[in-house]
């Protein structure tokens, strides 16, 4: 096992986060960066965050140049190998770091040379198996990042099977499960994520949840196709999709689903959520379901939902299986008989899986998880 440094090592320690995205967007991976931001300045650190240039001046921003208009494609993939090319550019700031954290291992290669660097995996960021040319470099890079790494947070052991690590879904979690390699789920603040009064307008419509953005990975067109199967059952059920949309071309599929899918004034899209309105609108629906085709770590929207007593039906993909959702495979009509399911009995697992959430997921164990890594790391 590794050791640990005594406190007073990191007093006045300097942090660099690492990460293509952190303000102004609000996301499941700035979530995660923001909670440790939060957490590491109550510790006394001095932080800084490297990101892309989103507009945002923040002062603990460093900005990353972005590539010209033109040169972005819609996958996103070209803005990631930029933000690795652009990144030695603040070389003269990044050596000052004491330590630097590193969001996703794609990102860590243009940093190896620092001595001290943690990286985060927030979960398989590639299809299974890889079926282009950037998932198959993207694999690879997990891999040369998980052998050569010197610490490695991971937050589901799905991506652990993915590098070689004999482990079971909820094995060894907050703990090292291999060398300087440690299982630290996602967490959630459940004292904020808690039942609330809700929202009346989404309350009478008996809403079932995806607080997803829109994208193909997400599964929103595996939403729409199992809940065309659940409504029958279901009638008086409304489907409220929360979260923006960053391909218009997928959406528009989308609406064309609905229409061939006779869902038409069943569905609606109301687009990003401001984070602080989120218990409410978790506490005003029925369920909520995570129906991700690919690319997912330990889901913080479904631990916020089951947080807040809202049952989550959820895919077998991924990291999803760590958690205490009901998963199921992806297959349509598989998933909607999970949905009647759970919507059937949602009084008992509102009760299971919120004590589960509570007990297991909640942010003091990440925190003193997170802390203890910190001080190995810098000792």
């Amino acid at each position: 096992m590794t050791t640990q440094a005594n406190p007073s090592i990191i007093n006045n320690s300097k942090i660099g986060h690492i990460a293509t995205e952190y303000k102004p967007h609000f996301g499941g991976a700035e979530t995660y960066i923001t909670n440790l931001y939060k957490m590491l300045e109550t510790e006394g650190f001095e932080q800084r965050v490297y990101q892309k240039d989103m507009g945002d001046r923040s002062p603990e921003l460093v900005l990353i140049p972005r590539i010209p208009k033109w040169m972005r494609f819609k996958d996103r993939a070209s803005e990631l190998w930029a933000f690795n090319f652009l990144l030695p550019l603040k070389w003269g700031n990044l050596r000052k770091e004491d330590l630097l954290i590193v969001n996703y291992p794609f990102h860590y290669p243009p940093v190896r040379w620092h001595k001290k660097v943690i990286v985060i995996s927030h979960g398989v960021e590639w299809k299974q198996p890889p079926d282009s040319l950037n998932h198959y470099l993207k694999k690879k890079i997990a891999k040369f990042t998980f052998d050569h790494a010197p610490y490695m947070v991971v937050n589901d052991t799905n991506y652990l099977r993915e590098m070689g690590v004999d482990i079971s879904p909820k094995q060894g979690m907050f703990s090292e499960v291999a060398k300087c390699r440690w299982f630290i789920p996602n967490c959630v603040d459940t004292t904020y994520f808690s039942p609330t009064a809700g929202l009346d307008n989404i309350k009478k419509m008996n809403a079932i949840l995806v607080p997803r953005n829109i994208s193909v990975m997400r599964g929103i067109h595996f939403a729409l196709d199992a809940f065309a199967v659940f409504v029958k059952s279901y009638p008086d059920t409304n489907l409220i999709i929360a979260g923006s949309v960053p391909d218009y071309k997928y959406f528009s599929s989308l609406l064309l689903q609905i229409k061939k899918r006779a869902l038409t004034g069943k569905v609606f899209f109301i687009g990003g959520v401001d984070y602080k309105m989120m218990p409410d609108l978790y506490s005003s629906s029925q369920i909520s379901i995570i129906p991700t085709q690919y690319c997912e770590g330990t889901s913080l929207s479904a631990l916020e939902s089951m947080s807040c007593g809202v049952p989550v039906v959820a895919t077998n993909v991924g990291g999803l299986p760590d958690l205490p959702s009901y998963n199921v495979d992806n297959e349509v009509h598989i998933f909607a008989d999970a949905m009647k399911h759970v919507y059937s009995k949602r009084s008992e697992f509102s009760v299971s899986q919120q004590k589960e959430v509570r007990q297991n997921y909640n942010l003091s164990k990440w925190n003193e998880s997170w802390l203890k890594v910190i001080r190995t790391a810098l000792g």
